[in-house]
Order: C-alpha cells, then structure tokens, then sequence
C-alpha cells in the first residue's frame, strides 16, 4: 500500500465533521490566529485485528491552551510484520506532513511540522529508533518518538481501535 495524501484527500476532526486536507490549512490558520506559541505533529497508529487499520493524525497544539486534531484512516492488508507496520506508519506519516507543507506554503501559512512516531526507548520497536529518526530527519522533519509522540501514541491510536 502506498497511500498518497492529495489536498482532496477526506480527514475527519475531534467533532466528527469530514474536511478536506486543503481545508486543514484554513482551520489551522483560524485557529492559530491569536498569537499562541503552538506546534503542528503528524503522526500514524497502526492496530492490526484481521487487516490493518492505519490512522494518520495532524495535531495543532496550542501551548498549554489545548488544540484541534484531524485523522485519516486507510484500512490495508500489507505489512504484516511489526517492523512493516512501524515503517509504513512513518512513511505515511511523512507524506502526509509533505503535502500539508506543501499546502501551507503555497497559502501563505508556513509552519514548521513535527513527526511523531510510535517507537521508544522500551519495547520491541527500541531497535528500530534511529533508522526511524534517521529516515524522518532525512525527510526533512523533526522527529519525536515515545513518549512524546502524542500525535502517533495517543490521536491516532485513540482511532485505530
């Protein structure tokens, strides 16, 4: 599976509401408006049950003031391993975090992203961290991991049950 995030592709908010990622842009512009200090992190969860139900989530933080969030699931049968799972999420996480750039910039709304992966220090993916930073790094972005990756370990994985 190669999923491919596209300014049409459909993300739904905290309220339920469907929205493009094109409108992403909008929202975020709105609510960042007020002059908080805040972060943007992309991050994808991936719970497998039969298939594999990724989820992909943009968080807009204001700093210590709450945030917003949007999510994206893709259901896929490919990536069975752990090790599979952990390097699709980052990938989909970085294409993501690439075409949302890529909108903010051509509106005029430039922001710095943040990747948030699901790997950590403890655990079965703790060997795996610096070929998932490494790979994030070289993609351009900043990379969190456990247990600061709220965007990966919490939004996201709040949906992919």
């Amino acid at each position: 599976m190669n999923e491919v995030f596209t300014p049409e592709t459909m993300f739904i908010t905290g309220s339920w509401e469907p929205i493009l990622m094109a409108d992403i842009v909008d929202r975020t512009r709105d609510y960042l408006s007020d002059g908080y200090d805040y972060t943007i992190d992309v991050g994808t969860d991936s719970q497998k049950s039969g298939k594999i139900k990724f989820v992909t989530a943009v968080v807009v933080h204001k700093i210590g003031k709450g945030g917003i969030f949007f999510y994206h699931p893709v259901v896929s049968d490919t990536a069975n391993s752990m090790q599979g799972r952990i390097y699709m999420e980052t990938a989909m996480s970085i294409d993501c975090a690439t075409k949302l750039l890529e909108l903010f910039v051509e509106n005029d709304v430039l922001r710095d992203i943040a990747i948030h992966c699901d790997v950590g220090p403890y655990g079965k993916t703790r060997e795996m961290i610096r070929e998932i930073v490494g790979y994030v790094n070289a993609s351009g972005f900043c990379c969190k991991i456990k247990p600061d990756s709220v965007a990966a370990c919490t939004v996201a994985d709040r949906f992919t049950k």
